[in-house]
């Protein structure tokens, strides 16, 4: 009934809402109101990412996982709600216990967030525990399939070193451990109940003919801490880690614990450190995305279809949609306890304000009623309340204050509480009533001064394949304005209007190129995580009657994801194929290079699959390892590479005679050794075999390896009854 009624209020509020000047209703924006739904993770998700992109990567990873069955203070609380005050809880033994575990599952919920909260506490007023202040965290809970709780968390310790540092190491070992303490240490039994690894069949889900841990238990022993690149190798075998600390050979089942934590938890915990943008998109990937098992996405995509065939009124679509999810929901008796009792789910140091950078046309509105119902216009929104800010204040420069600076400054001010068009539904504790600081708009609104800058999220665009909206919104976040109709008034395009203003926005406004390098390193980080997610896939056949060409080079995750589905079986297991060699190499599961010759008659999707495979490779690897190569220079402009001659320095014959390519230098060794994976080359019919073996020379001498092409993998593409090779001379 609790939901029920959350449903209809969602529902309610959702069709007030338009966007647009059609008044075409958002129907989607409110499901993220259903808690621990998949939409109220992706927003919880989203946050998260917005708070990465204004305070940069966090510092440390956090897990704290629950010990309800031995924790004494939680048998107690157990034995209380039984009517047992006076028994002794270290009478109980595990059956019992787990008894009244599931017998109270509201007590174990309410139980295991008091002592969360507690830890919560002794962490930000403790300086000692990370080695100085936690300036900033996020956290959220996850619910196991039997219903055990997790916390995942990051934290952001200010005036933490560098770990690419000596002294950011240095705090490293002080923070984190893995070693298993002395017998004689009050650690030592700690450390064995609730550290030691222990295989489960978890451990192995992932694994087929030879399995191994997926948490890499037991790890291997090292002297010393050290970092791992997050371009190399290892940084994948490591599983996204960036450090691996110093362990000895008894070492090796002991998962990380922070000292001072784990003796005031007392239960399993795991610490990390992050640093950067590819370790955080690896845990975001393993833990934050979690939401709904997988397993329900085909029914519900199946009974949403159902409902949008049969219902043409939009309330009661949108109602009936709500509540199949949550009737297709499976949900634990702890998970239960905290919907109903409105624990929370997550929680962040920081306020997130979403800034809806789309054209004026393409924005959703909130529509105002009357006392009877009658809709009198428009609720106010954060830009026309910036257009409204004042002209001059003692403690603000608001002439030269761009959008997104108030929009993480300010707030929105209500007389009521009643009269807020949204809330937050993870609140869970009445604020303290405190003296608002407040500023006057030139309407004589007020808005209110935030104690603590908000982080601003915006909506994502990609400058390829949206170039216009990309612009804008750079433009509206960046360029201050009196009238949102001023920034583009002068210019054709949006992005003209951005480029003409380039140089003076980098001057003025050091945000911009820093939130743009971060929202570039999520984003290659991410790709990189999920070119490899196509391996826990079964393959999808999907029948088409014609075979898609894609000339586009450079694919936006949108075009990827069309063009994956749009594979045929054959197709498919290349796909497949390459993705698993990568995967191994990667891992050191095989040495063995790639020689691999795809051909195909004229139209049967080569051009297609070539743009591809290049496409998935550059995402494994998480940057551009692949050379896109042809003999001549128009076949190579269509697959958007350049000529071998080009590409590798190779010898060419000019006037009968054999020139000599340029002194190859420093910056060009470099780059192909530490970055050149794979070699990619078209029209392989045009290439005689005196060229392979050129190519096999140089690609030697460039890598420094004496095995075949110089150790790199080569997969060349073409139909040998099609086109001869174009030189036959001896010469050549």
């Amino acid at each position: 009934m609790f939901k029920y009624h959350r449903v209809k209020s969602t529902v309610s509020s959702c069709c007030k809402k338009v966007e647009g000047q059609d008044g075409k209703v958002d129907v989607h924006f409110y499901l993220k109101n259903l808690r621990g739904s998949a939409a109220y993770w992706q927003t919880s998700l989203n946050e998260l990412l917005a708070q990465i992109r204004c305070l940069g990567p966090p510092t440390y990873f956090l897990t704290f996982s629950c010990n309800d069955i031995n924790w004494l203070d939680m048998r107690k609380s157990l034995l209380i709600a039984d009517g047992r005050p006076m028994d002794n809880p270290q009478d109980l033994d595990i059956i019992a216990t787990q008894r009244l575990i599931e017998q109270y599952p509201v007590i174990v919920g309410k139980h295991f967030m008091y002592r969360f909260n507690a830890l919560m506490k002794f962490m930000l007023n403790n300086n000692q525990v990370l080695n100085n202040h936690i300036k900033n965290y996020w956290w959220r809970i996850e619910f196991q399939n039997r219903g055990s709780l997790h916390v995942h968390m990051v934290v952001w310790v200010e005036g933490h070193a560098s770990f690419d540092t000596e002294e950011g190491l240095q705090q490293l070992n002080k923070v984190c451990s893995c070693e298993l303490p002395p017998e004689t240490s009050e650690l030592h039994d700690l450390i064995k109940k609730n550290q030691l690894h222990k295989h489960t069949h978890t451990c192995y889900k992932n694994s087929s003919e030879s399995p191994t841990c997926r948490f890499g238990f037991p790890r291997k022993e090292y002297a010393e801490t050290r970092l791992v690149s997050h371009s190399s190798d290892e940084f994948i075998r490591n599983g996204g880690r960036i450090c691996i600390l110093k362990r000895g050979p008894e070492d090796g089942w002991v998962n990380n614990y922070n000292p001072t934590l784990i003796k005031v938890w007392n239960a399993n915990m795991d610490i990390q450190p992050c640093g950067t943008n590819e370790a955080i998109a690896f845990y975001i990937a393993k833990y934050v995305s979690k939401s709904e098992p997988t397993q329900l996405d085909g029914s519900v995509a199946r009974a949403i279809r159902e409902i949008q065939r049969e219902e043409t009124d939009i309330s009661r679509k949108l109602f009936k949609v709500c509540m199949r999810i949550l009737k297709e929901r499976q949900v634990s008796a702890c998970e239960c306890a905290y919907r109903l009792c409105h624990l929370n789910f997550r929680d962040s140091s920081r306020k997130c304000t979403f800034l809806n950078t789309r054209k004026p046309e393409q924005r959703y509105r909130v529509l105002k009623f009357d006392s009877n119902g009658t809709a009198t216009g428009y609720c106010s929104n954060i830009i026309e309340r910036y257009e409204k800010r004042p002209t001059e204040h003692p403690n603000y420069d608001f002439d030269n204050m761009c959008l997104l600076e108030f929009a993480m400054l300010f707030e929105p001010h209500y007389e009521k509480s009643n009269q807020e068009p949204e809330e937050c539904i993870d609140i869970y504790e009445p604020e303290r009533q405190t003296r608002q600081r407040l500023i006057t708009l030139t309407d004589n609104s007020k808005m209110v001064i935030g104690k603590v800058p908000a982080v601003v999220r915006v909506p994502y665009f990609v400058a390829a394949s949206d170039p216009e909206n990309y612009y804008y919104s750079l433009l509206l976040q960046y360029v201050p304005f009196r009238n949102v109709s001023e920034l583009i008034v002068d210019y054709d395009t949006a992005r003209d209007s951005f480029l003409a203003r380039g140089s003076d926005l980098r001057a003025t406004n050091a945000r911009l190129e820093i939130f743009r390098e971060r929202d570039r390193q999520l984003e290659n980080a991410f790709n990189q995580i999920h070119a490899f997610e196509i391996l826990n896939q079964e393959a999808q056949q999907e029948n088409f009657e014609e075979e898609l060409e894609m000339p586009e080079q450079h694919m936006t995750d949108d075009e990827f994801l069309y063009a994956r589905r749009a594979m045929n079986v054959g197709q498919m297991d290349a796909f497949l194929f390459i993705t698993r060699s990568i995967s191994e190499q990667l891992n050191n599961q095989s040495d063995e290079r790639l020689r691999l010759f795809i051909t195909g008659n004229a139209g049967t999707g080569k051009t297609f699959l070539f743009n591809l495979l290049k496409n998935q490779v550059n995402r494994c690897y998480g940057k551009q390892v692949v050379k896109v190569s042809a003999l001549t220079g128009v076949a190579a402009r269509l697959v958007g590479g350049s000529t071998l001659h080009s590409t590798l320095k190779l010898p060419v014959q000019k006037d009968g005679r054999i020139v000599q390519t340029p002194f190859l230098t420093d910056n060009y060794l470099h780059l192909m050794r530490q970055h050149t994976e794979f070699l990619f080359i078209d029209e392989i019919s045009l290439v005689p075999c005196e060229m392979l073996c050129m190519v096999d020379s140089q690609l030697k001498q460039l890598k420094n390896n004496e095995l075949l092409f110089g150790g790199i993998n080569i997969c060349v593409f073409g139909d040998l009854m099609q086109l001869p090779p174009g030189a036959r001379k001896s010469s050549v």
